[in-house]
């Protein structure tokens, strides 16, 4: 029993390490978040203009028929806006508040306030979210696809958070992190095959560009999930596997390379 000791208090520093953790993010979160919502309620409205703007075009435009790459295209540019808008709060935080500074000199982590961070901007967006995704289940044709859609929207929100953290801890001015963050928003959500089926794409070349490409492969789990026919040479582990990929990489990369501490 004594050999177990120095074992059993490791474990309980751990515990409450990952819980203190946890409850610091969700006090970032309500911060950032749930005060401002409370603040100014219309705030979601707003949030939620830009996907459902473009799901009511694409649906207009494909007369009722193109509803599942509808669905999916605004549940992705929903995710993505939530996700790189982080990068935006985080540049005005930082340099107009100097809010960063606070967490810096406190026991916060960089990857807490991240989460933190990343979890106020999924309440401005939870009520669209929310729609977006009852649409997509309807459409669904097993319930194992709900576990699908769960996963698909968790690893791009988190991957599109992590892009925007990058981003803007290297920038000097917000209105850098706006533009980028624009700029990134039109390659990755407007751009590639996410409101229309990657086939139709004129030259092979350009399928080869779409697949590498996360959110062509976010389109295509939706899809699948909606039971539309997807590309035979394209399979969900397949899209899951380059989600996730991606995720893991840009972790690393914000562990590696973002600015925390400014010197």
């Amino acid at each position: 029993m004594i050999l177990n000791m120095p074992r059993q208090v490791n474990d309980n520093i751990g515990e409450n390490s990952t819980i203190l953790a946890v409850r610091q993010a969700l006090i970032v979160g309500y911060m950032l978040g749930i005060l401002w919502i409370r603040r100014y309620p219309t705030s979601i409205t707003f949030s939620a203009a830009q996907p459902f703007s473009l799901l009511f075009v694409v649906f207009v435009i494909g007369g009722g028929q193109n509803l599942p790459f509808a669905v999916a295209g605004g549940l992705i540019v929903a995710l993505v806006g939530f996700g790189l808008s982080l990068g935006a709060d985080h540049a005005y935080y930082k340099i107009e508040f100097k809010l960063q500074d606070i967490f810096v000199a406190s026991p916060v982590s960089s990857f807490t306030y991240l989460t933190g961070l990343a979890f106020s901007l999924l309440l401005f967006g939870l009520p669209s979210l929310a729609v977006l995704s009852a649409l997509v289940m309807f459409l669904s044709t097993t319930i194992l696809n709900i576990l699908l859609l769960l996963a698909t929207i968790l690893l791009l929100w988190g991957l599109m958070s992590l892009i925007g953290f990058c981003v803007a801890s290297r920038m000097p001015h917000t209105r850098n992190v706006e533009q980028l963050t624009t700029f990134l928003h039109i390659l990755v959500a407007v751009l590639p095959p996410v409101f229309y089926p990657v086939d139709i794409l004129p030259f092979e070349e350009l399928r080869y560009v779409a697949y590498a490409i996360p959110t062509t492969h976010a389109s295509l789990i939706l899809q699948h999930v909606m039971g539309v026919q997807t590309p035979a040479d394209w399979s969900i582990w397949t899209g899951l596997a380059v989600l996730a990929g991606y995720f893991v990489a840009f972790g690393l990369l914000a562990k590696a390379k973002a600015v925390w501490r400014e010197v």
